[in-house]
């Protein structure tokens, strides 16, 4: 989608729609007080007449005026103006088009929403909320007769937005990007699939990527993916790729599971738990959306992205509950359960990254249903021993709309997954599931990286139905959030926001 600047004045204009913001108790946006007064006090009646409540993303629409010549003005909520947020923009952008696009409009201009709260930056969440409201995965069904299709927003805003039209558009974009691939079955995207994927792009933006095969993984001793993957007749893949940019200030690591489908192994999952285990190369997807990202804004850092990618599946080749494995760190692993399957792999890619030997290492993963038990479907789980660091990445997802909440490190639960006959095992009981989890992959994170983040993104990452500006299916969280901390330069100190 293209988004065009068209300067401030709104009376010259002329188009199919135009998208105004209202707050509660018919308190109008700037663009819509002009409007208002054109159409000598008509919008701020109708309103009023309707009993229009402007709750956040609530529209109505009205005919246009011989002084304000759009066929249509769309009214979007902005709910109470004292507690305007980021995300109201992009819930009200995303309405605002849906919208025009049911009144079958084309042409469609919107007002800079929020703008008179958040200044500039206004523009940013503008944008982001009309990309990330117009996607949906549609690969695979008939078009609908009629269906309205905008390939360019109008924009009431002047050069000093361009900035920030253009960073919404890349961090939408690259949300979408990890959105398609997430939403693609297990049928279409396998390991190999991820691995062509990231050479493309690689490729694309110049990126330094290297891709470990089987033979090559057993070679390495990357037991954990060898393991998970062997059941399959799709053969698993280790994928890194590497960002540098002009002068580096900090190495950092990012790591993504990339199951491509997660039957649960010989533990086979039951059919309501299986249906939508396509989402688990969500961190694996956000990884490669967060790259393409990276390069385009041409950061001063020195990024690797690394994927663990194997489809989990039963056959005679499967591994099996019991089986040992034993990592190249030294650490054994005896299998109580072969669903807790992504932990092995990312087990492997941060001893891989820890040898990296970067300031901050992050992975990100539909790790645990336990997760979701005590966070429910929105929010991501952050482990992190660095409180400021954690403290911050909240402030970030609180102006992104990706909701990140700290779950503890708890240590006295580590005897949980202490192993019979090996170090430590990949499951424990079902209480305090999502920390067992994280303390498993705390045991392959070397000493020296004094940075670890560990984001939990079973609940917000793929949804049933719609929320916000998402449609049902991938929302590519966390990326957005990560790339907005990478712009702040991948700071770990004092806490920030805005």
């Amino acid at each position: 989608m293209e988004i065009k600047l068209v300067g401030k004045e709104v009376i010259p204009l002329k188009g199919d729609v135009l998208v105004v913001g209202v707050y509660k108790n018919q308190v109008l946006s700037p663009i819509a007080e002009v409007v208002n007064n054109a159409m000598s006090s008509l919008l701020k009646d109708f309103l009023v007449d309707i009993h229009f409540e402007a709750e956040a993303g609530e529209t109505v629409f009205m005919p246009g005026h011989k002084q304000v010549k759009f066929k249509n003005i769309v009214v979007v909520g902005l709910g109470e103006k004292e507690r305007l947020q980021s995300d109201t923009i992009r819930k009200a952008a995303s309405a605002g088009l849906k919208k025009a696009k049911e009144l079958k409009n084309k042409d469609v201009y919107f007002e800079l929403l929020g703008e008179e709260i958040f200044g500039e930056k206004s523009a940013q969440f503008l944008i982001e909320g009309i990309i990330l409201g117009n996607y949906q995965f549609k690969k695979y069904k008939k078009p609908e007769k009629k269906e309205i299709e905008i390939q360019e927003v109008k924009v009431l805003g002047q050069k000093q937005h361009t900035k920030f039209i253009h960073r919404g558009k890349i961090l939408a974009e690259a949300t979408n990007f990890t959105r398609e691939i997430v939403n693609e079955p297990g049928n279409v995207v396998k390991p190999a699939d991820l691995a062509n994927i990231a050479q493309k792009l690689a490729k694309q933006y110049n990126l330094g990527c290297e891709i470990y095969d089987q033979s090559r993984l057993q070679k390495e001793g990357m037991n954990g993916i060898v393991a998970v993957g062997q059941g399959s007749k799709h053969p698993p893949y280790f994928i890194h790729l590497i960002y540098k940019g002009e002068k580096p200030k900090k190495k950092l690591v990012l790591i993504g599971k990339g199951i491509t489908f997660d039957s649960g192994g010989l533990d086979l999952k039951p059919e309501k738990f299986m249906k939508t285990m396509k989402c688990d190369k969500s961190g694996a997807c956000a990884v490669l959306g967060i790259m393409k990202a990276v390069a385009e804004l041409k950061l001063n850092l020195e990024i690797h992205g690394l994927i663990p990618t194997a489809e989990n599946m039963p056959s005679g080749s499967a591994f099996r509950p019991d089986d040992i494995i034993v990592f190249k760190n030294g650490k054994s692993v005896e299998i109580g359960n072969t669903d807790a399957e992504g932990r092995l792999i990312l087990a492997d890619a941060l001893i891989y990254g820890s040898n990296l030997k970067p300031q901050v290492m992050i992975d990100m993963a539909t790790l645990t249903g336990a997760c979701m038990v005590a966070l429910g479907h929105y929010t991501t789980g952050i482990f992190c021993e660095n409180q400021e660091l954690t403290a911050l990445f909240q402030d970030i997802a609180q102006e992104t709309g990706e909701k990140f909440w700290p779950l503890p490190l708890d240590e006295e639960l580590k005897e949980e997954i202490k192993g019979s006959f090996s170090d430590i095992k990949n499951i424990g009981s079902r209480y305090g599931g999502a920390i067992t989890a994280a303390l498993f992959l705390k045991e392959f994170v070397s000493e020296d990286v004094k940075n670890w983040v560990h984001l939990d993104i079973a609940g917000p990452a793929f949804l049933e139905k719609t929320w916000k500006y998402y449609a049902e299916g991938a929302t590519g969280v966390p990326v957005r959030t990560i790339i907005s901390w990478l712009q702040k330069g991948a700071t770990i100190g004092t806490r920030t926001s805005g």
